[in-house]
């Protein structure tokens, strides 16, 4: 029981009803007795049943009136924070307190429909609490609904995954969520600084061992070898944090220029330094200012 109205002159009322009840189901007993054996006429019978029935239809009244009275939890749960005084004439629609499942929670959030085949009810997922930096928590759950309509504005696909409440997963928070795909694909990552965009597509810088025949020094003053950085251009896929997948045009291993290098051109020598090197990362929190 959430909040119970006040019913005072209810109760009062239930009281004398059922009090009468009692009597008028006494006085149909008594004369069914007596007109069993012939002492009353059955029409008196009739008329003190009737009476009991009238009560005990009173009292039932005046019960279901009072259970309207009284506004219930329609499931288990955690309340919130009272919103109504007591003595506050509540009308209909009235708020009177924030109540949350404590068995399941719902996670809601969207995919690029591209993905749309990979995401069905059933899948698994990774939710993941994060405070600060710092990730606290990683829930498993799996998708429980996935919304047939697609954004028009975004061109993605609402979802909803059903998840086991935790203590702290509250309404309204901001978490990270990880579809569980069934499978695995091999692919090349690169940083996605690496990548040089172009009207005419995307290109990366390769760095390679200078030829024999190329002219200009072969090593610097200071003895760093001189090498060269040959253009090629790649077909990317797609992007998680600061990498991005690269599908065609680069193979596992080979060495690029990840930092300056769309003040590149091809065939330019170069000397490899890591002092501007960058640190990119998957998942990556970079600090507000």
């Amino acid at each position: 029981m959430l909040v119970e109205l006040e019913s005072s002159v209810e109760r009062a009322q239930l009281a004398s009803a059922v009090a009468e009840n009692d009597l008028a189901r006494m006085n149909a007993d008594r004369s069914k007795t007596l007109s069993d054996r012939g002492s009353l006429a059955r029409a008196a019978f009739d008329q003190d049943k009737a009476s009991s029935d009238a009560a005990a239809a009173a009292v039932a009244g005046l019960k279901a009136q009072l259970g309207k009275k009284v506004v219930r939890a329609p499931f288990s749960g955690r309340l919130g924070i009272r919103a109504v005084n007591l003595g506050q004439y509540l009308t209909p629609g009235t708020p009177i307190a924030t109540l949350e499942s404590v068995d399941e929670a719902f996670v809601d959030f969207s995919v690029p429909q591209q993905r749309l085949a990979d995401v069905k009810e059933g899948v698994p997922v990774r939710v993941m609490l994060r405070q600060g930096d710092e990730k606290i928590a990683t829930i498993e759950g799996a998708i429980a609904a996935v919304d047939p309509s697609i954004d028009p504005g975004t061109r993605s696909v609402q979802l909803r995954a059903r998840v086991p409440s935790d203590g702290r997963l509250l309404p309204g928070m901001f978490v990270d969520v990880a579809v569980v795909l069934p499978k695995t694909d091999a692919v090349v990552i690169a940083p996605t600084t690496a990548i040089v965009h172009a009207p005419y597509g995307d290109s990366v810088f390769l760095v390679e061992n200078k030829k024999k025949d190329d002219p200009g020094m072969a090593k610097t003053p200071d003895g760093k070898p001189v090498l060269v950085a040959r253009q090629q251009f790649v077909r990317t896929g797609r992007q998680r944090g600061d990498f991005v997948s690269i599908l065609e045009g680069v193979k596992e291993g080979q060495e690029l220029v990840t930092s300056g290098a769309f003040k590149l051109r091809n065939n330019a020598p170069i000397v490899v330094t890591n002092n501007a090197m960058t640190d990119p990362k998957l998942d990556p929190h970079p600090e507000n200012r």
